[in-house]
């Protein structure tokens, strides 16, 4: 057993999973925080992780392998990406998922959620993506567990898609204290690892890797760039308008790792998504960004682009469709590219993002009791968007979308709306029509310093002495690509697994 200390900086899922690694393997461990609460971006994610081959599949009755799992990636993964890497998470993943459940109070939950590309070699239709059950955790805990404005009941992720529970039964939980979705995950990691003595310390901003102990091994988990407008520029080619994560992110792990002369990889990705903004939403004080998934999925709605025609399979995986919309055109100065129109139909059977289906529309809400009129309102091309709506009526009419193939993957049709004659197919034709602004967002940056299977961080190829990075701090080994609901938090369990244990080890 490893004696020595490790400070882990970041609390999100990637730093508290190395943090109970690191205390697991016996190192004192110290966790800063710069906000004041915890779970960073987890905290307002769905807290789904997408583990392949995990033990949870086959009762489900689905079968996977590593191999399968393996030839998936190899078919998805783009860009910078790095398949040794991918290869020890595949692996790992079964086995860490249920470490997950025999270290903390979390017990995991199956998702029939298909992978993004499910016709591809390797591809399921469900089970790889894992979500925690909801549950109380002790007060203590649950207090130190930042809010998630985006989730203003205890709902899990697979409620949000398959049907919300009776009002009885969410005011039961809310008396109850159950936590759901990514707060449920940073409550069940960060009460193991109180229970295993980290210390924690919040509202402490950490720059330099000289601001603490020489003699204990960090890891890096202090997110990515996203927030620095700076950085953005200089690595993704403009600013991204619509961050849906926590403020705060402002590159410092990247900081520390450019003073270790680390190697960089992967800069210029991020997890992109469809993000809009609703009045009065906020975050840390500042502008909250929802990412747009079932609004633009859900038969009956369509986006259109500035000069009023569709431009994209509106049902596309969020990464996918994120990285179409920032190489767009900015129509206004908040980074508006596009409009998600819909018609009365759409706007009485359905809740779009804070607008509740049965409520009044509210004063900010552009609608029109005419296309032309909605035009207008939009700056939009008038004939233009006339023709383009006429046009996609004719084909939801006919069940098929030879354009952009929009419900011709499982993906599309588990994301739109099941209970419909097509689940992603619909006219509009009932007035008033109604638009909400889409606009080029992320969850997070995926660049950073060069890490090998233990998460150290590498110079020149070679390992740092004591550094660690992982999650969006550190260079992500899926490249360009998102293969999976939880393909953002299933790698940070692993690799953050592995990185706190060696940094325990290398402490000693």
């Amino acid at each position: 057993m490893a004696t020595g200390s490790v400070i882990v900086l970041g609390s999100g899922v990637a730093g508290l999973t190395a943090a109970l690694a690191a205390s697991e393997a016996g190192a004192s461990v110290q966790l800063i925080e710069q906000a004041d609460v915890l779970g960073g971006t987890t905290a307002l994610s769905g807290g789904v992780a997408w583990m392949p081959n995990n033990h949870l599949m086959e009762g489900h009755g689905v079968q996977d392998s590593n191999d399968r799992a393996f030839r998936y990636l190899q078919e998805v993964v783009t860009g910078e990406a790095d398949f040794r890497l991918l290869e020890v998470f595949v692996r790992e993943a079964r086995e860490t998922a249920r470490w997950v459940e025999e270290q903390t109070p979390l017990r995991w939950e199956s998702l029939p959620y298909p992978d993004y590309f499910p016709e591809s070699e390797g591809g399921l239709l469900g089970h790889r993506s894992l979500e925690p059950t909801g549950w109380a955790a002790p007060m203590g805990v649950a207090q130190l567990v930042r809010d998630a404005p985006n989730v203003g009941l205890p709902v899990s992720y697979r409620e949000l898609l398959t049907g919300i529970p009776s009002r009885e039964e969410l005011d039961q939980r809310q008396r109850q204290g159950v936590l759901t979705m990514g707060r449920a995950l940073i409550a069940g990691l960060l009460s193991a690892a109180i229970d295993r003595g980290v210390h924690i310390e919040t509202g402490r901003r950490v720059r330099s890797i000289d601001e603490v102990s020489p003699d204990s091994s960090v890891v890096l988990a202090t997110g990515g760039f996203e927030r620095d407008v700076g950085l953005c520029r200089e690595h993704l080619g403009a600013e991204v308008p619509g961050t849906t994560g926590v403020p705060g992110l402002v590159g410092d792990g990247l900081s520390i790792a450019i003073q270790a002369n680390a190697d960089m990889r992967n800069m210029n990705e991020a997890w992109w998504c469809p993000a809009t903004a609703f009045p009065d939403e906020s975050v840390d004080g500042q502008q909250m960004f929802r990412l747009l998934l079932t609004e633009r999925s859900r038969p009956g709605s369509l986006m259109v682009d500035g000069t009023g025609k569709r431009f994209i399979n509106e049902s596309l995986n969020y990464n996918d469709a994120g990285r179409v919309l920032m190489d767009m055109p900015r129509l206004r100065s908040d980074g508006v590219v596009a409009w998600l129109i819909f018609d009365s139909n759409y706007r009485r059977r359905y809740h779009v993002g804070t607008i509740r289906k049965s409520a009044p529309d509210p004063g900010w809400l552009v609608s029109a009791s005419s296309l032309q009129e909605l035009a207008v309102e939009l700056s939009l091309p008038a004939d233009q968007l006339v023709e383009t709506i006429g046009d996609f009526n004719c084909i939801a009419s006919e069940g098929a979308d030879p354009a952009f193939r929009r419900g011709s993957s499982a993906y599309d049709r588990f994301v739109g709306d099941p209970e419909s004659p097509h689940p992603s197919l619909g006219e509009l034709l009932v007035a008033p029509f109604y638009a909400i602004p889409v606009i080029p967002g992320c969850l997070g940056t995926k660049g950073g310093p060069l890490t090998n299977q233990n998460g150290q961080v590498l110079s020149n190829g070679q390992p740092v002495p004591g550094l660690f990075a992982v999650g969006n701090a550190a260079a992500n080994p899926m490249g360009a690509a998102y293969p999976g609901a939880g393909g953002t938090i299933g790698p940070h369990i692993v690799f953050g697994r592995r990185a706190g244990r060696s940094a325990a080890e290398s402490s000693s």
